[in-house]
């Protein structure tokens, strides 16, 4: 369908304040973007900036996560043995897939630089982890084999590994390496960090 004049001066608009925000706090740092700064930026007013975004946070992350059908099995089937680590790899590939842009590109390196603050605000709205959840759930339906836990609904345990994922991914970044502005992904160090939260989560004696 071809964008009409009203529907592309919307997007120019919504594009502008997140090209503001996401250059804000590229350059300073997260804790230094605020709406009135992006509203400056962008030449536009407190209510037209939220009627665009329900937060400064979406603004800054932009919306929750979309994942594709094609790299989700890709990833589930090759790491079938482990969800925790599929989840991770998931959310960094569908992350990285949309760098297309110097907009998302900039998310990225934000992700590498603030693992600590990116992972929490990324994830608050609560909608990118059900929509992962709800990818693991019908997996484990379609692949029973691959369930951990014996008697336990699959939604439960897609919810547990996914929870697990988010504090994996979040350590994970903080190794990440930026090279020219992209992000360079180790699986190893995904790996090694997943034996440490299976050594913490195992009790002794």
């Amino acid at each position: 369908m071809t964008e009409g004049l009203r529907e592309r001066k919307m997007r120019l608009t919504r594009e502008q304040m997140e090209a503001a925000a996401v250059e804000i706090a590229y350059a300073e740092g997260v804790a230094a973007v605020t709406v009135d700064r992006v509203c400056a930026a962008a030449m536009v007013s407190r209510s037209t900036f939220f009627n665009y975004f329900p937060s400064l946070e979406q603004a800054i992350f932009g919306s929750p996560l979309e994942f594709d059908p094609e790299l989700t099995t890709r990833i589930l089937t090759e790491r079938s043995g482990d969800l925790v680590v599929a989840s991770s790899l998931i959310v960094m590939e569908s992350v990285r897939g949309q760098a297309d842009n110097p907009v998302t590109k900039k998310r990225l390196a934000l992700f590498s630089r603030e693992p600590g603050v990116t992972s929490r605000v990324s994830w608050s709205s609560g909608t990118s982890t059900d929509r992962l959840v709800a990818v693991l759930t019908s997996w484990l339906d379609e692949h029973p084999d691959d369930a951990r836990l014996e008697g336990v609904a699959h939604e439960t345990e897609a919810r547990l590994a996914v929870n697990l994922s988010i504090a994996l991914g979040d350590e994970a970044q903080r190794h990440v390496r930026e090279v020219d502005g992209e992000l360079v992904i180790d699986i190893d160090t995904f790996t090694r960090i997943r034996r440490q939260l299976t050594a913490l989560v195992t009790p002794q004696g």
